[in-house]
């Protein structure tokens, strides 16, 4: 484990808690986009909201988005066509990038990130009793990254780390592996991180 993972790491475990193995990364190729019906809409920023407070009540009413349409049988079969064939050109580039639903733990996870707003980088972190994934969080004019939590699950639910899975050829590339069997794709930062750390983590 590298010093910069295990820095950005130490913050944020609790006392007693042991930083087992952490690994700097991003989602590999291959992960699929969250469909348009599980998107969430944007989050208002404290200063947005700040702004709206001030204006006359006749524009705040005109600046306030309207109620979302319903999504029909239809239009989300037609998008889920839509989202098979870009996964299926996805898949023939780089390989399947998550294995099981949006149901499944991996699609839950991936739901989160894209709904904490996606960094390009994350730090998945194990414990002697919890996985943690953390999140670059910096400001774009800021020189150091700042990792903060965005995801968390007891051990238990994380079945383990698989390096270099069979039939990919990205350097660095490993399978976050969940409980149910369901999986996420992702490549380390440095390509020779991955596998110290799948072994690390064991599973």
């Amino acid at each position: 484990m590298n010093k910069d993972c295990h820095d950005q790491v130490q913050p944020h475990l609790q006392t007693g808690e042991r930083l087992v193995a952490a690994c700097m990364c991003e989602t590999a190729p291959g992960v699929p986009e969250r469909p348009a019906w599980l998107r969430q809409p944007p989050r208002e920023s404290e200063l947005e909201r700040r702004i709206k407070s001030r204006l006359p009540g006749v524009v705040r009413r005109f600046l306030q988005p309207g109620e979302p349409a319903s999504v029909g049988r239809l239009e989300r079969r037609m998008e889920r066509l839509e989202q098979a064939k870009d996964d299926a050109l996805g898949r023939a580039v780089h390989g399947r990038g998550m294995g099981g639903d949006w149901e499944s733990q991996a699609g839950r996870f991936l739901v989160a990130h894209y709904t904490a707003a996606p960094a390009s980088r994350l730090v998945v972190a194990f414990t002697d009793y919890r996985v943690l994934v953390l999140a670059n969080r910096a400001s774009l004019w800021r020189i150091s990254e700042l990792f903060e939590p965005q995801w968390e699950a007891p051990r238990s639910a994380v079945h383990g780390v698989r390096a270099n899975p069979r039939g990919i050829l990205q350097r660095g590339r490993f399978e976050l592996v969940f409980a149910d069997g369901s999986w996420i794709a992702l490549v380390a930062s440095v390509p020779t991180h991955a596998e110290p750390f799948a072994a690390q983590v064991g599973g």
